[in-house]
């Protein structure tokens, strides 16, 4: 066994020094990993990535290269990075439902998973992240996933993973079939088709009816589930523009109870933007102004803004300006939600008002230091517009 850890360790190469950061091995094979943990009485800190995710470059740049970090790190944790669509490293991402990048896990020295999280986070949002990883109180407890690596997946899931041209996603029925014919619905195998593929409205059924029973045996990856399948949903209702299913998303979302009127009313400006219901999200907007207050303020200048861009029916932008007027004419209101504002009173053809809150703009623009060059130039566009209204009369 010691022949074969040295062998581990020689083979797998080192791609930081100890004075730049995060030290990170990159493996070929998970038992590389586990030789290592053992070998050091560590867990493992798997850096799940592919070539062509940039954030996990940002990630490395950026975060594993903080000295704060790197010191908790490298003390706590066998640290190793595995690209996820060649060889071994499909075979884990199966394994361990990743699909999503850069995605985080932190394992036992014998291979239990205890931990996982997705995406990007500065240095100091990363700190808390590691303190929940080193928690024992906040540990996966996945009673469903075995020791094995390599399980028994159909090829056309294992398609799904691959790298480039060579990843495939298998036709509906084909897996809907499939699952049908399965006769362990809930181990590891079928999960994690549950957990990657699209199946058919009686299954999801199915499997929510059987919630408690699957979060027993994989934690809160069910969350994954239900999200993915909402989204789901949520596609279906904008297609068939049926807006009583928005109520069944957020129920798949599983929101705190103060959350969950915030999330509802986002959905509903999503489906009205996708749908390109331009009067439809102008009143939306002006509801979700009126029921959140200010906590809405960020997501009703998201969707503004979208109009603006996007949207030319005058009485439709003349809603979505109403819905941003209490929000840019506080005192306290951010420069960015007076420009969002000031720009839709202009689409409008309110250009007096218009005027005024761009000077607005361009001043707490420029005392918090921000670039406000593109609202100097809708200030032009402002006066040449009302020099043409007054030039016309």
């Amino acid at each position: 066994m010691k022949s074969l850890i040295v062998v581990a360790l020689l083979t797998a190469t080192l791609c930081t020094r100890a004075d730049e950061g995060v030290r990170f091995t990159t493996i070929t094979t998970w038992q590389q990993a586990l030789d290592r943990a053992k070998a050091e009485g560590k867990p493992i800190f798997l850096d799940a990535y592919t070539d062509w995710c940039g954030w996990c470059k940002v990630m490395d740049r950026e975060t594993f290269s903080d000295s704060a970090v790197a010191a908790i790190m490298n003390a706590s944790f066998v640290n190793v990075k595995m690209e996820m669509e060649t060889g071994e490293g499909v075979d884990v991402a199966m394994k361990y439902r990743i699909s999503g990048f850069p995605t985080f896990m932190v394992f036992t020295p014998d291979g239990v998973p205890t931990y996982k999280t997705f995406g990007y986070r500065a240095p100091a949002d990363w700190l808390p992240v590691l303190d929940a990883m080193r928690d024992p109180t906040r540990a996966l407890k996945q009673a469903g996933v075995t020791s094995a690596l390599k399980l028994p997946f159909p090829a056309w899931h294992r398609a799904s993973f691959e790298k480039g041209k060579a990843r495939k996603q298998p036709d509906a029925a084909v897996v809907q079939k499939w699952f049908d014919d399965y006769a362990t619905k809930n181990d590891e195998v079928a999960f994690g088709v549950i957990v990657k593929h699209k199946l058919r409205a009686d299954q999801i059924d199915w499997v929510l009816e059987r919630e408690q029973e699957f979060r027993r045996l994989y934690d809160a990856d069910v969350d994954e589930v239900l999200q993915d399948k909402g989204q789901m949903v949520f596609k279906t209702a904008v297609e068939t523009k049926d807006t009583s299913l928005l109520s069944k998303v957020v129920d798949f979302f599983r929101p705190a109870k103060d959350e969950a009127v915030q999330l509802k009313e986002r959905l509903e400006a999503m489906y009205y933007a996708q749908n390109k219901d331009w009067s439809g999200l102008g009143t939306q907007l002006q509801s979700m102004g009126n029921e959140l207050g200010a906590s809405a303020s960020s997501t009703v200048n998201e969707f503004a803004w979208q109009m603006y861009e996007s949207c030319d029916d005058l009485r439709a932008l003349s809603l979505a300006a109403s819905a941003m007027k209490p929000i840019a004419t506080r005192d306290d209101a951010e420069w960015a939600h007076i420009d969002t504002y000031a720009a839709l009173l202009f689409k409008s053809g309110q250009f007096a008002e218009a005027e005024t809150q761009a000077k607005r703009a361009i001043e707490r623009g420029t005392a918090s230091g921000a670039d406000v060059s593109e609202t100097i130039q809708l200030l032009e566009r402002i006066r040449s517009a009302q020099s043409g209204t007054k030039t016309s009369k």
